[in-house]
């Protein structure tokens, strides 16, 4: 197959890399992928990833804004995503990003779009209690449904954002679930990880991103009463949640139990995570957490880490008692404390881990775009 992937983001520099960086540099290794590059300014400074997709560049207009980004230069993506689709004839393209999926329905070609995330609230989040914010949210509610509406067939990640895309006349929908590489996120001893990291005693950890929709609010308020380091690894992207966290643990006198690391390359993962007694998805209330399951859960599990997250619709109905859950502080600081008196399970984790595999996944993505064809 010939395949053109607009993804959600900058697709070499994100500090973070989400589940089609890992689907398509699998399937390039026996088809042709083509990614729409979006060079975002916010991201100029970090460090590529290599890939085994093609990259197509579509700088034009350099701009911080996402938002902003994506509106001053859709007439360079339309006209790169038209230049490549005739030139190196495309036969099916997956789509996620909202506005380039948008224009992608004036070309005649089979579309197949990856509904990841609850798009309406996720494109919002970036301007928290903003009228700005409510624009961005009513704009991209709009456009996505007009593009869910139009693809040839849709991908999401769990059944409860199946069940909201059959409530908003999507009539078909298939589940493949966020994954992890086994191969490069596995155990090692703890001690030795955490001698590595300059890390001592019990430690709860945090992975991803620093933005409003996560809860280290909880995590943070729960450490006067919690024996443990809080180690919180990863960037912050677009506004100061970060920064938000570091002031709430002065003021409650817990500076001194957390750690901040920054971004950290995937590959180097598995020592941080290895050095955590309990992985931390600690979420916010609201319709993009409760419908979708990231990433990071399976990134901890791999590693053979017992997880405590937020308790969300769709994580119980997937992963069920694999996982602890907390609904308030009290319960936080109740379950890390079972987590921590309980013998560790690391085996039982890691075969968990093994089902959501990304190269087990990327061939039922490949199935999907064939069909499409």
């Amino acid at each position: 197959m010939k395949i053109l992937v607009i993804p959600t983001t900058d697709w070499i520099r994100h500090p973070i890399p989400n589940r089609l960086n890992f689907i398509f540099d699998i399937l390039a290794e026996k088809h042709e992928v083509y990614v729409l590059h979006f060079d975002l300014k916010k991201f100029k400074n970090n460090r590529p990833r290599e890939t085994a997709c093609k990259l197509i560049d579509t700088k034009f207009i350099d701009v911080g804004d996402p938002s902003l980004y994506y509106l001053l230069n859709w007439p360079k993506h339309l006209a790169k995503m038209r230049q490549v689709i005739k030139e190196n004839d495309i036969d099916v393209v997956l789509s996620t990003n909202i506005l380039p999926s948008f224009l992608i329905n004036i070309l005649n070609i089979p579309v197949v779009f990856d509904y990841l995330d609850h798009l309406e609230e996720s494109a919002s989040i970036y301007y928290p209690e903003s009228f700005f914010g409510k624009v961005v949210k009513t704009g991209v509610r709009q456009i996505t449904r007009y593009n869910l509406k139009r693809a040839d067939s849709v991908i999401t990640v769990t059944q409860e954002l199946k069940d909201f895309l059959s409530e908003i006349g999507v009539k078909e929908a298939e589940v493949i679930p966020n994954g992890v590489n086994c191969s490069l996120l596995k155990p090692i001893p703890k001690e030795e990880a955490k001698k590595a990291l300059d890390l001592e005693g019990n430690v709860i950890g945090y992975v991803g991103s620093l933005e409003h929709w996560v809860d280290l609010e909880t995590a943070v308020e729960a450490l006067p009463e919690l024996e443990v380091m809080l180690l919180v690894v990863g960037p912050g992207l677009f506004t100061d949640y970060g920064e938000k966290i570091k002031e709430l643990a002065r003021k409650r006198g817990v500076s001194e139990k957390v750690k901040f690391t920054g971004a950290v390359p995937y590959e180097k993962l598995g020592t941080y995570i290895s050095a955590m007694d309990i992985g931390l998805n600690t979420l916010k209330k609201m319709d993009k957490n409760e419908y979708a399951v990231g990433g990071k859960v399976f990134n901890y599990l791999a590693c053979g880490k017992p997880v405590l997250s937020s308790r969300t619709i769709s994580l119980v109905r997937l992963l069920g008692d694999n996982l602890f859950y907390y609904d308030d502080k009290d319960g936080f600081v109740r379950e890390t404390k079972r987590i921590l008196e309980a013998p560790d399970n690391e085996k039982k984790y890691r075969e968990i881990a093994k089902e959501y595999d990304w190269e087990v996944l990327a061939r039922k993505y490949e199935d999907i775009l064939r069909r499409a064809i």
